[in-house]
C-alpha cells in the first residue's frame, strides 16, 4: 500500500478519536424550546403526554394522531357524522380563524368535545362564546412561578409551576355556558383559567397553561396529578390529538434510521469525511505527465511580410499596387456584394456611399484614383504608400476591417 494511502487512513482515525473524544466529554445543553410536539423528548415536548394519556383515560377508548388543520379534520368528521370524539390541541398558540371557530361550534353543537390546551386563544372563537381572556395584570398582582400557583374544581391543593412566565386568565365568561373547572391563585385572588364551555350537545375546554401538559412538568411532583384529574372532564370515547408536527422529522431519504440516531449520524458523516480525504490522496497523479502539445503559431503576419520584402526587393512597386487594389476590390465585393468592373459608374459608386456611409464625394475621389492608376504600370515606394495610405483611411471611415 502506497505511503499517501496510509497517510490518509491515519489522518481518518486521528480525526475519529477526536471526535470520540470530544464527544464523550462534551456536556449537551438542555434544550427549553416550547415545541410542543408529541415526538419530543426535551422539557416542553408532549412525549410524555402522548404516552400517558392511554393510560390515564383507560384502554377502552381509542386514540389516533392527525396531521390535517382543524378545519379539514372536523369536516372530515362532518361528512362520516362522527361525533363521538374528543379533539385535543396543546399549543403555545391556538390562533383560529372565522372558519375554524365556525367549525369547532358546528361540531360541539352536533356533540363533539375539544379541549384546547394554549397560552393565546384567538379572539375570533373567544368571542363567539362570549368569553376574554388576558395576561393577570402585572401592577396588581405581580406574578412569578413562585407566588402563583394553580388548582382543580373544589381542592384546595396547590400546584406550583417553575419556569411559567406567562399568566393568562379568564377575565369574562358567559355564566349561561362557561363552567369554572379551574383556578390561578395570586394575591389570595383564585382567577379561572381552565373552563367548560357547554355548546348544543358537546361542550369545548379552555385551559390558559400548556405548560402543563409538557414532559418537564407532568414529571414533576403533582404534574401528574392535576394532570390526569384536568383530562378526567373527557367524556367521549375517540381521542384524535392535534399534532403540528405530525410529518416533520419523517425523512424521505432511505438513510433516515441513520441520520435522526444521533450516533449513526455522526459516524455517517465521518464515513463521509474518511472517503473524502482517501479521494483527496488519490486524485494526485500518478502517471508521467502528459507532453504539452502547443498549437501551430499564427505565420501570417510573418508570411506577408516575407512576400511585401520579396517584392521590394524585386524593384517592382507597380505590382504591388495593383495586387493592393485587386485585394481592396475583392474585400469590396465580398463585403457589400457589389461588382467593380467599372470603378467609374455612377450606380456603383452610389451604392458603394451608402453601404459604407462614406460620403460619396470622398468615394467617388479614390475610386478615380484607383481607376488611374490600374492603367499606369510605372510607379515609385512613395506611390505605394500614397495609395495604401488613401485605401487604408477608406477602410477605416467604413469600418471595413
Amino acid at each position: 500500500m502506497k505511503k499517501s494511502i496510509w497517510i490518509g487512513l491515519l489522518l481518518v482515525l486521528t480525526v475519529a478519536i477526536g471526535i470520540a473524544l470530544i464527544d464523550a466529554g462534551a456536556k449537551r445543553p438542555i434544550n427549553w424550546s416550547k415545541t410542543y410536539n408529541f415526538k419530543d423528548k426535551i422539557p416542553y415536548g408532549l412525549f410524555v403526554f402522548r404516552n400517558e394519556v392511554p393510560r390515564i383515560l383507560g384502554s377502552d377508548r381509542v386514540y389516533e394522531d392527525f396531521g390535517e388543520t382543524l378545519y379539514e379534520l372536523v369536516d372530515r368528521l362532518d361528512s362520516i357524522r362522527d361525533y363521538d370524539a374528543v379533539l385535543v390541541d396543546v399549543y403555545q398558540y391556538a390562533g383560529y380563524d372565522d372558519l375554524d371557530a365556525k367549525k369547532i361550534l358546528d361540531y360541539a353543537d352536533s356533540g363533539g368535545e375539544i379541549f384546547v390546551a394554549s397560552t393565546y386563544i384567538g379572539d375570533e372563537l373567544l368571542d363567539t362564546l362570549g368569553i376574554k381572556a388576558e395576561a393577570l395584570q402585572y401592577k396588581l398582582f405581580v406574578p412569578t412561578d413562585k407566588n402563583v400557583s394553580y388548582s382543580l374544581g373544589q381542592d384546595t391543593s396547590r400546584l406550583y409551576l417553575d419556569r411559567v412566565s406567562d399568566f393568562n386568565v379568564f377575565s369574562k365568561l358567559n355564566a349561561k355556558t362557561c363552567t369554572i373547572l379551574g383556578q390561578l391563585h395570586s394575591r389570595g385572588r383564585a382567577i379561572p383559567n381552565f373552563i367548560r364551555v357547554s355548546h348544543g350537545k358537546g361542550a369545548i375546554y379552555l385551559h390558559l397553561v400548556p405548560e402543563v401538559f409538557t414532559n418537564y412538568h407532568l414529571l414533576q411532583e403533582g404534574g401528574y396529578e392535576y394532570v390526569s384529574r384536568a383530562l378526567g372532564v373527557i367524556k367521549n370515547k375517540k381521542v384524535l390529538f392535534s399534532d403540528y408536527y405530525f410529518n416533520s422529522g419523517q425523512s424521505a431519504t432511505p438513510l433516515r434510521v441513520i441520520l435522526t440516531s444521533p450516533g449513526f449520524s455522526q459516524a455517517w458523516y465521518l464515513l463521509l469525511f474518511g472517503l473524502f480525504v482517501l479521494l483527496l490522496f488519490k486524485s494526485k497523479r500518478e502517471q508521467r505527465a502528459v507532453k504539452i502539445v502547443r498549437p501551430e503559431a499564427n505565420l501570417s503576419k510573418e508570411f506577408a511580410k516575407t512576400i511585401g520584402t520579396l517584392y521590394y526587393e524585386n524593384g517592382d512597386p507597380g505590382n504591388i499596387v495593383h495586387k493592393k487594389i485587386d485585394y481592396f476590390l475583392y474585400a469590396i465585393r465580398h463585403n457589400y456584394h457589389l461588382e467593380t468592373l467599372d470603378l467609374l459608374d455612377d450606380k456603383f459608386l452610389r451604392q458603394l456611399s451608402l453601404k459604407s456611409t462614406v460620403s460619396l464625394e470622398e468615394t467617388r475621389t479614390l475610386f478615380s484614383f484607383l481607376h488611374g492608376c490600374r492603367a499606369r504600370n510605372s510607379f515609385s515606394i512613395e506611390d505605394v504608400k500614397d495609395i495604401n495610405r488613401k485605401i487604408e483611411e477608406f477602410k477605416s471611415k467604413a469600418n471595413l476591417i
